[in-house]
């Protein structure tokens, strides 16, 4: 249940007992540091010895729930801007309350929207805020220009560098030796033989710096500009080569080919006389034994009349007639075979 707060605790955290740094507003409506909060967070973590599903609120003991359960516990603080920046009023289709109204137990219509407090304050509200002088500094907005979805990811104010060590810790120096960021009572652990360390917020000409680096960065977008045109440049004309050497591989493929198409017709004219040749030939050489062959079956048939037929004499006879004859016809048949 929410509780009261004096006007005169509005700035102070409730454990440090100091000035709010980064405030989170729990839904009981006590507000504190952000590492103040999120330090107790963990220490009750610590002491239970396993994961929370819940904490109590240092002051009332109510217990909160965190609305996004699945994050690291060391993130459950952080994740208070956001249940603060719009105090549930989304969900509900209500219009934003004024933070220091409702811990007056007033309620008001906020209008105003710091970013550096992460609170709404109406008019009235607002103009106090603006003459404090501890927050003369703060940026303030229309609670219209308020974007929860995406000030986390895109407005640089919104993103905070914590230590790898304490979850809780923002970092605040920065080492040049390493070229990182860092954390003061941090340094002993991994920059202790460092030379080059600096607190941030002791850094001069931290603009000049910022404004040396916009101008590089802008030298190296012109650079990368032109260098992407050059690239380009070449892109097209070896694009160029590679289509001229399609060009002349076709042309000279088209004309190996025709005369190829060309000896190859040759080869086979060629190959068709041969070929006629061969056969002619061929049927020369049949003609030939076929002959020689009947001249033998003749010679055959004729000899067997005469020895049956026949005398001594007259089988005499015509056996050397046969043998000229057979002769002739070898002679014949082997000069046409070759």
């Amino acid at each position: 249940m929410a509780t009261a707060v004096n006007e005169s605790d509005i700035f102070t955290c409730s454990i440090c007992l100091e000035k709010l740094k980064s405030p989170k507003s729990l839904p009981c409506l006590h507000t504190f540091c952000e590492l103040c909060i999120g330090e107790f967070i963990l220490s009750t973590e610590r002491r239970a010895g396993h994961k929370l599903k819940s904490y109590p609120c240092p002051v009332c003991r109510s217990v909160i729930t965190p609305t996004k359960f699945d994050d690291e516990t060391s993130q459950w603080a952080s994740a208070l801007l956001i249940a603060s920046l719009m105090d549930q009023s989304e969900s509900t289709g209500t219009k934003q309350e004024c933070h220091m109204c409702k811990r007056q137990n007033k309620q008001n219509i906020a209008t105003r929207w710091c970013r550096d407090c992460s609170e709404a304050f109406c008019d009235d509200c607002s103009q106090l805020h603006n003459l404090m002088k501890f927050f003369a500094d703060h940026t303030v907005i229309k609670i219209e220009e308020v974007n929860t979805s995406s000030a986390s990811e895109s407005e640089p104010s919104f993103k905070i560098d914590t230590c790898s060590v304490h979850k809780s810790k923002v970092l605040d120096a920065f080492c040049f030796d390493h070229q990182e960021l860092c954390r003061v009572h941090c340094i002993t652990l991994h920059h202790r033989k460092c030379e080059n360390i600096e607190v941030i917020d002791m850094i001069e000409n931290k603009k000049d710096k910022i404004e040396t680096l916009q101008y590089e960065l802008t030298e190296v977008k012109n650079k990368k500009g032109k260098l992407t045109e050059e690239k380009d440049l070449e892109k097209e004309k070896l694009n160029a080569v590679f289509k001229q050497i399609e060009m002349e591989a076709k042309t000279t493929v088209l004309s190996m080919k025709k005369n190829l198409d060309g000896l190859l017709g040759v080869l086979m004219k060629e190959m068709n006389l041969i070929q006629e040749e061969q056969d002619v030939s061929q049927e020369e050489k049949s003609e030939s034994l076929k002959t020689f062959l009947n001249i033998i079956n003749q010679l055959q048939d004729k000899s067997k009349i005469v020895g049956q037929h026949g005398s001594l004499n007259q089988m005499f006879m015509y056996f050397e007639r046969s043998k000229c004859e057979l002769k002739s016809a070898i002679k014949d048949t082997s000069s046409a075979l070759n």
